[in-house]
């Protein structure tokens, strides 16, 4: 089996692969943490939407048609985003309680994922990534970094 590179000549790691980045999860961590903490939510959600609208949907669009259909689905993507993504992020924006954080960050975007390109509802499929943004990113911001007691 071929290995992909990223841009900057790395090898993509499971993670990035199975969730179409262009570049392995570090960059994207890295992408997300430069800036500032108050826009970590936005930046995220701007950063998975672009990505995933040109791959045309991406992880969830590829094992929706799979033989594993929509649990499986759910499951990839959401395994993919808790350990390999969002617990490093989480770490490294300095939050607590990393683990129920991780999990509320991938539901926010399996959601929005499964939405906008398996069941291709609208407004959903239609709504620019900005527009996604403006509408989502305020509970992400929450869920990364804000109460969620």
């Amino acid at each position: 089996m071929s290995k992909s590179k990223d841009p900057s000549g790395g090898i993509l790691d499971a993670a990035a692969r199975k969730l179409r980045l262009p570049f392995g999860a570090p960059v994207f961590i890295d992408r997300i943490v430069s800036g500032s903490v108050d826009e970590a939510g936005r930046r995220t959600v701007q950063m998975l939407i672009n990505t995933w609208d040109l791959a045309e949907g991406g992880p969830f669009a590829a094992q929706a048609i799979s033989a594993g259909g929509m649990a499986k689905t759910v499951e990839v993507v959401y395994d993919s985003l808790i350990g390999p993504i969002f617990g490093p992020l989480l770490k490294r924006l300095g939050a607590d309680d990393v683990t129920r954080r991780a999990g509320l960050c991938a539901t926010q975007l399996v959601g929005v994922g499964v939405v906008r390109y398996v069941a291709r509802a609208e407004p959903i499929r239609s709504m620019t990534p900005e527009e996604l943004a403006d509408a989502i990113a305020p509970t992400l911001q929450r869920y990364l970094i804000g109460d969620i007691s």
